[in-house]
């Protein structure tokens, strides 16, 4: 099985940093990567269907985007769109993937408003089954 790469891209400063650094990655260790669009659905009656669709299309878009940073790296590069809490499915891929790596982008918040909020990175150091490399944004 080739190695693998899993990422969140979410399109932002730190989605874009955790992207960079998933493919550095790739390229060091002759991995491929797998971009993740993750959107934990909130059902709250009938303009969730708006939403839905509206976010399903920003998804898209990013991804797309995701692609293009990725042409002329030499990485292969799959993307996803998933529904689902972020940690939860971003460990769950790593683990159905057996993921070399988990790369995420960080936001640099001080360790007890990080732990009191529950961050995706934080929540990954204790779901994930391979290590987790968290890139902190500019």
């Amino acid at each position: 099985m080739p190695k693998t790469i899993v990422t969140g891209y979410d399109g932002s400063s730190g989605g874009r940093e955790a992207l960079a650094e998933a493919l550095r990655l790739a390229r060091d260790t002759d991995a491929r990567v797998i971009a993740l669009y993750i959107y934990d659905k909130v059902v709250v009656g009938g303009e969730s269907h708006d939403l839905d669709e509206a976010v399903e299309s920003l998804g898209e878009e990013v991804l797309a985007e995701a692609g293009a940073e990725a042409e002329g790296s030499g990485v292969q590069l799959t993307t996803e769109y998933i529904e689902g809490p972020a940690a939860e499915t971003l460990a769950a891929v790593a683990e159905r993937e057996q993921a070399s790596y988990l790369v995420v982008g960080g936001n640099g918040e001080r360790p007890l408003k990080a732990w009191a909020l529950g961050t995706t990175a934080n929540k990954l150091l204790a779901l994930a089954s391979c290590p987790v490399v968290v890139v902190r944004a500019d």
